[in-house]
């Protein structure tokens, strides 16, 4: 059987991999590292698609009961899903992806607005980016203490597009200025 997963399923049975857990664990563990930063993955989609994932026989779940807490299911992967993992994670590495992102329609809708407003709008997205990028190499430093040996390249590969936009938005004002004179 030759299943496609999609990115939200493939970081589920990531998680489920690196420790059997409950749909809450998995629910604390996206919010710890962040992760919608980089996935769109919502709440309640966590649940929907762990039940999803057992469905394709990429999961199964055993219920447990501890003391007065109420049922729950722990996940564990399947061989099916070891393999669906496995292919799924070749392919995405292996082949490029088209890029998709706002800024690209709204620069292709500039030559419609006021030139001071255009430029006004970069300056604001710029200095939103920069208090984002702020953030999160505080946090990439934290994890970078916790974790010393470990190679992050999720937040190096992510890092090293918001600092390419950072330095292409400078250079769009830079640009602007210049029209000014």
């Amino acid at each position: 059987m030759n299943l496609i997963l999609s990115n939200v399923e493939l970081i589920l049975i990531k998680f489920v991999k690196t420790k059997p857990s409950y749909a809450y664990e998995i629910e604390r563990m996206i919010e710890d590292r962040e992760i919608r930063v980089w996935v769109k993955i919502g709440g309640t989609t966590v649940y929907q698609v762990l039940d999803r994932l057992c469905h394709k026989g990429l999961l199964e779940f055993k219920i447990e009961k501890e003391g007065n807490m109420p049922q729950r299911k722990r996940y564990y992967v399947t061989d099916q899903g070891n393999r669906a993992f496995d292919k799924a994670t070749i392919k995405i590495l292996r082949n490029s992806e088209h890029y998709y992102f706002d800024l690209t329609i709204g620069l292709s809708c500039r030559h419609f607005m006021d030139a001071a407003m255009f430029k006004q709008t970069i300056q604001e997205r710029l200095i939103n980016l920069n208090d984002f990028v702020d953030h999160f190499n505080e946090k990439f430093e934290k994890v970078k203490e916790l974790y010393p040996n470990k190679r992050l390249l999720v937040k190096e590969y992510l890092l090293s597009h918001y600092q390419l936009e950072q330095s292409f938005l400078e250079r769009i004002l830079k640009e602007a200025d210049g029209n000014e004179e």
